[in-house]
């Protein structure tokens, strides 16, 4: 049996729930697994910035990914960020993209700065184990190996305290949350 049958076969599912208060920041939620494994190597992600917004709203990756920003719109844009490692990746026009590899973990506000209502999130988990909640509040992570993990929630406004699950292979576990300022 190859190794990758072998882990998927030991690996299991974790889904859930989560509710905030107010209501209307949910859709700036991430769950992630604390202390999983890293991915087996580094890939690249995209954010393009198309009609005035960046798409992905939020995008979650593993810390040692890249991100490839687009800009697929008509006008020039620009990508910085004062968190984390900070960065700018200064003014380019439509048809170009710019690169940058997330070493650190943790939530990066992506922001252009000459358009100010532009606003998305790069999320740099520290394992490979990290999902956007949907609009109704659920998550899956799947293909976690199984064991116990410490799993946390990550919002641009709200906190909620992490927790501890036990993955068993083939099973699916529970896990909610409750995001309060």
């Amino acid at each position: 049996m190859s190794f990758l049958i072998a882990a998927a076969i030991a690996a299991g599912v974790i889904s859930g729930t989560v509710d905030s208060t107010p209501p209307k920041y949910l859709e700036d939620t991430v769950v992630y697994l604390k202390d999983s494994p890293p991915p087996a190597a580094p890939r690249t992600h995209s954010m393009d910035q198309k009609g005035m917004k960046f798409i992905p709203h939020i995008l979650t990756i593993p810390a040692g990914d890249t991100v490839k920003f687009l800009n697929s719109d008509s006008v020039d844009h620009n990508i910085f960020t004062p968190d984390g490692e900070g960065y700018n990746l200064g003014m380019f026009p439509q048809g170009q993209a710019r690169e940058h590899v997330f070493q650190k973990p943790g939530g990066y506000s992506q922001l252009c700065s000459v358009h100010p209502e532009m606003l998305a999130y790069i999320f740099v988990a520290p394992s490979a184990h990290a999902a956007v909640v949907g609009k109704d509040g659920k998550f899956t992570l799947k293909d976690v190996p199984a064991g116990t993990w410490k799993i946390a929630v990550w919002n641009s406004r709200l906190k909620a305290p992490e927790q501890t699950v036990t993955v068993v292979a083939g099973k699916t576990a529970d896990a909610s949350f409750s995001l309060k300022r």
